[in-house]
């Protein structure tokens, strides 16, 4: 099977350097897209690995995430960087990581992934109102009407579940998925490390989850398609986008960046029907625009109108 060289990732981002058209803004944006679009086949890959286990899932496509960025770092002469990491930032983007998307996992088996990833992706908003909160700022009516917007988008978005039957229990998961990753982000914006640390931690992660594989739950023989999926989530969702993003960010077009964050859950919705995989009625598409929007609104990225003088 064929392997993304580690050279990749480091060639498509110097030919975006070098191309004259392109100035850093439009660098950072291209770096940013890219992440989204990686970020958005999670939803789709994850659906084609079930039925598998989800910690089994999770611990292989770790497995091959960590192999990857070791690779990527050697390439880039940081092998020592990367092996380095100090043990509590493993622990937190470890935990982070894991209960993210553990939940998630259990989550699509409930309610479904487009539902699910609608969902889960209320993050960005917690994420506002956390630091808010910390930082013992007051949110303006447009942050409020923001949030307020995006929980109405997951309530649109799965409104049609009532009909089949409504699962508290799949909502809270896919809720506390996206809790999870705003505390995750919380903690790590706090972070001073200069290198890659999402890499080093998908080895413990691999060790953790499959560990809990073999205490938990019972082994599945996997298909061809299953292997596949789950090597695409490894290399994917979890490596090549948080390489590109962790370039994206570091070119301090912060805001800008941010907006093109939030297209993930759109774009997975066009994945999930583009491939079948996944049911994207009007509802759900309509749920992640209002949550997009919430988002942005919440974040105070949508652009506001100048007050004019008499």
């Amino acid at each position: 099977m064929n392997v993304v060289s580690p050279s990749l990732l480091i060639g498509l981002d110097a030919l975006i350097e070098r191309l004259p058209p392109f100035g850093p803004q439009a660098r950072a944006a291209g770096l940013a897209l890219g992440a989204v679009l990686l970020w958005a086949t999670w939803p789709t890959l994850a659906t084609i690995a079930n039925p598998a286990p989800p910690f089994l899932i999770f611990g292989l496509a770790a497995a091959v995430g960590f192999v990857v960025s070791l690779g990527l770092s050697a390439a880039q002469g940081k092998a020592a960087d990367f092996l380095s990491t100090p043990p509590r930032t493993l622990v937190v983007v470890t935990v982070g990581l894991l209960a993210n998307n553990i939940l998630y996992l259990l989550a699509i088996r409930r309610i479904g992934p487009a539902e699910a990833n609608v969902i889960s992706y209320l993050w960005p908003v917690m994420l506002v109102a956390i630091m808010a909160r910390l930082r013992n700022e007051r949110l303006g009516r447009v942050q409020v009407t923001g949030i307020a917007t995006a929980f109405l988008g997951a309530a649109v978005a799965i409104g049609p579940a009532f009909e089949a039957g409504f699962d508290e229990t799949g909502i809270l998961l896919a809720f506390f998925s996206g809790l999870a990753f705003a505390i995750y982000a919380v903690i790590r914006s706090y972070g001073s490390e200069t290198h890659d640390v999402v890499g080093p931690s998908m080895g413990l992660l691999a060790v953790l989850a499959l560990g809990f594989h073999w205490a938990f739950e019972e082994w599945a023989n996997l298909s061809a398609a299953q292997w596949l999926a789950i090597t695409g989530i490894g290399i994917a969702p979890l490596t090549l986008s948080n390489a590109l993003w962790d370039r994206a960010v570091r070119t301090g077009y912060t805001a800008m960046i941010s907006g093109i964050a939030y297209l993930t859950p759109l774009a997975s919705l066009v994945l999930l029907a583009f491939f079948g995989v996944g049911t994207v009625s009007v509802g759900i598409a309509a749920g992640a625009l209002l949550v997009v929007t919430g988002a942005l609104a919440a974040s105070g990225l949508l652009p506001r109108s100048k007050k004019t003088g008499n």
